[in-house]
């Protein structure tokens, strides 16, 4: 028990969202800081159910020029899943982001052939 120390970084969490254009209610991501990776989960809604969907970065605020999956996934008859990733995300999607800035997005298909991007981070 001597040798246990408190949380630190590890008990911080970061908190943002992706929305598309029809109102709706937003996907909830939570970036939860491990030291230097984050675990990423997301609560992704609003999407067509049944269907093949990729969490990816893109370099525009837009979604636009390439994309970089980060994880694939096919959501339930609601429309909706949970979406899991693991890496140095914070430091590319934060706000203060040191390195060139990235944005989440949600893309259809599958991480080997991404198509329109129908979900962007706020």
């Amino acid at each position: 028990m001597s040798n246990l120390q408190p949380l630190g970084a590890a008990s911080q969490s970061y908190q943002l969202t992706l929305a598309g254009e029809a109102a709706g209610p937003p996907t909830q991501v939570t970036l939860f800081d491990q030291g230097q990776v984050q675990i990423l989960q997301a609560a992704a809604v609003g999407l067509t159910p049944k269907a093949d969907y990729t969490l990816a970065l893109a370099d525009a605020p837009d979604g636009s020029g390439p994309l970089q999956p980060l994880a694939g996934f096919m959501t339930n008859p609601a429309g909706a899943a949970v979406v899991n990733a693991v890496g140095p995300l914070r430091q590319v999607v934060g706000a203060d982001a040191p390195a060139k800035r990235r944005f989440l997005v949600i893309a259809e298909g599958k991480p080997a052939a991404v198509g329109r991007v129908v979900q962007r981070q706020r």
